[in-house]
C-alpha cells in the first residue's frame, strides 16, 4: 500500500516532536525525580549545543528515518532580499529596545546606575569594578547594542540551529496540515514549550516569582508566540529561515541590555527583557500587525 503524503507529513511532525521533546524532557524528568542531578540536568540542557543542536538534530533524524528530500526553507543567500535583512536585523531589535525603554520609564527606580550585574557578569573580561552611569550612557550603551546585533553575524549562525528546525522545518510542514496562521501560533507554542526545562531550572525568569515556574513557562510559550510570529513571517514571506535566525540573534542580544542595568527589584515576569509582559510590549504590537499580514495557505 502507497503512503499518502498526509501521512508522510505527520510522521515528520512526529518524528520531529519526538527527537526534540525525547533530548530536552527525559533529562528534565529525571532531574525531578532525581534532584540531586538537577544542576548537571540544567548545565546539560542549557548548553547551546544541546539546546539550539538538538532541532537541526532533529530535521537530520526525520528527514533520513523519512527519506525526505523536500528543499529546506533555508539559504544563506541573504543579501539577495535586501529588504527582509533590514526587516530582520533593524526592526525587532528596535521593537525591544523601545519595550525595554517602556519598563524603565514605568520604573526608573529600578535603573542600577553602578552598573553592579556588569561589573559581576564581565568582571572577567575587563568590565571595571566601579561604574557610574547616566542616563544618556545607558541609552547610548542600548544603541550600541542595537546596532553591534544587526551586524551580528556569529549569533545568527548560532540562533539558527533553533530556526532551522522550528522556522525552516517544522513550520512548513505544520503549513500542509492547517491554516498559516493556525500553524505559526502552534508553532511558536510548541517552540516555547521546548524551554520548558530551562524555565522550570531559572532561565529567564530566576526562581523567585509569583507561580514560579509555571507562569515562567507559559510566559515563555507566550514569548515564543510572538516572537515566532516575526520570524514565520519573514520567512515564509521569504522561503528562508535564516533571516528568522537574524531576527533570533537580534532579540538575545538586544534583549540582554535590559537585564545589564536592572536592580532586578520589579517581578521578572514584567521585564525589563523582552521575556517580560512590558519588556515584549512593542514586539506584542508589531506581532499583532504582522499576524494579519501572514502569508495565505495558498502563496506558499
Amino acid at each position: 500500500m502507497q503512503t499518502s503524503a498526509k501521512d508522510i507529513t505527520k510522521k515528520q511532525i512526529l518524528t520531529y516532536l519526538s527527537v526534540v521533546f525525547g533530548i530536552l524532557y527525559i533529562p528534565w524528568f529525571i532531574g525531578i525525580i532525581a534532584p540531586g542531578l538537577g544542576e548537571t540536568v540544567y548545565a546539560v540542557i542549557r548548553f547551546p549545543v544541546v539546546f539550539m543542536g538538538t532541532p537541526a538534530l532533529a530535521v537530520l533524524i526525520t528527514r533520513r528515518r523519512t527519506k525526505d528530500t523536500t528543499p529546506l526553507l533555508f539559504s544563506t543567500k541573504i543579501f539577495n532580499n535586501k529588504k527582509a535583512l533590514l526587516f530582520a536585523a533593524l526592526l525587532p531589535g528596535a521593537a525591544i529596545f523601545l519595550g525595554t525603554a517602556l519598563f524603565f520609564f514605568l520604573f526608573p527606580d529600578d535603573l542600577d546606575y553602578q552598573g553592579n550585574y556588569i561589573s559581576q557578569t564581565y568582571g572577567a573580561f575587563g568590565a571595571p569594578e566601579d561604574i557610574q552611569l547616566t542616563i544618556g550612557a545607558m541609552f547610548l550603551m542600548g544603541l550600541i547594542v542595537y546596532m553591534i546585533s544587526a551586524v551580528s553575524f556569529p549569533i545568527w549562525f548560532i540562533a539558527l540551529g533553533e530556526d532551522i528546525g522550528w522556522q525552516g522545518y517544522l513550520l512548513p510542514l505544520w503549513c500542509k496540515k492547517m491554516s498559516v496562521r493556525y500553524a505559526v501560533v502552534l508553532n511558536g507554542a510548541l517552540w516555547g514549550l521546548a524551554h520548558a526545562p530551562l524555565i522550570y531550572y531559572g532561565m529567564n525568569y530566576g526562581t523567585d516569582y509569583w507561580g514560579a515556574p509555571y507562569t515562567g513557562m507559559l510566559l515563555m510559550v507566550f514569548v515564543t508566540i510572538v516572537l515566532g510570529i516575526w520570524m514565520s513571517f519573514v520567512t515564509l514571506k521569504t522561503k528562508n529561515c535564516m533571516y528568522a535566525a537574524i531576527i533570533h540573534g537580534a532579540a538575545d542580544i538586544v534583549g540582554e541590555v535590559g537585564a545589564w542595568i536592572s536592580l532586578s527589584t520589579k517581578s521578572s515576569l514584567l521585564g525589563p527583557t523582552p521575556t517580560g509582559i512590558i519588556g515584549l510590549s512593542v514586539l506584542l504590537i508589531g506581532a499583532v500587525i504582522l499576524f494579519f499580514r501572514l502569508p495565505r495557505q495558498e502563496d506558499h
